[in-house]
């Protein structure tokens, strides 16, 4: 072999390596976006799942401040009993004073039953606004995870893009490195 021919085996042999080195970061890339796309199907999912979990959540929270505003009837009402109740007692006593004895007032014979009824009713209406509190925590963390899969996924595509111009570079790095293989294999031979 000839020393120009032994020239054009050692740049055969770096053409060579080049193409070889550019076909194995070709595949690495090709891989990563394989796997990118098999996570990006995943997210899609967990994200459809959470949302859905979500919207569950939004619409419990809605039922619990319709009833919740229900509250402020209710205090209207009681209010009003009260209010009635008090003209009834006044009437009963007038009623009851011109006949044989002193009635006992109305106000004092239901006083007990009402605070407990108003009582019940009011730790259910605190308990529905603590169990709102509880669902409004979870759909604030459903958003949270929401939003970080969205981030997840919008960084697998940046990175996609990414290989993918890798990709073009080590096809045109593959492309010339085979065309110096052909050049000095074509000379090896002279």
């Amino acid at each position: 072999m000839t020393p120009e021919q032994q020239k054009h085996q050692e740049d055969y042999f770096i053409a060579k390596r080049r193409y070889e080195n550019a076909f194995a970061e070709k595949r690495r890339a090709e891989n990563e976006i394989n796997n990118i796309l098999n996570r990006r199907q995943q997210i899609i999912n967990a994200i459809n799942e959470l949302a859905a979990e979500r919207n569950r959540n939004t619409d419990s929270l809605s039922e619990i401040q319709r009833s919740s505003a229900q509250n402020g009837d209710f205090d209207a009402s009681v209010k009003d009993t009260e209010t009635k109740l008090e003209a009834a007692s006044s009437g009963f006593l007038a009623i009851g004073e011109s006949s044989v004895g002193t009635p006992q007032r109305l106000t004092e014979v239901f006083d007990e039953r009402n605070r407990n009824s108003k009582s019940s009713i009011a730790n259910a209406f605190e308990q529905m606004k603590n169990i709102g509190s509880s669902i409004q925590r979870k759909i604030d963390d459903l958003s949270r995870q929401i939003s970080q899969l969205e981030q997840e996924m919008e960084d697998g595509k940046n990175r996609e893009r990414y290989l993918n111009n890798v990709i073009a570079e080590q096809n045109h790095i593959m492309n010339n490195a085979s065309i110096e293989m052909a050049y000095h294999k074509n000379h090896m031979n002279d």
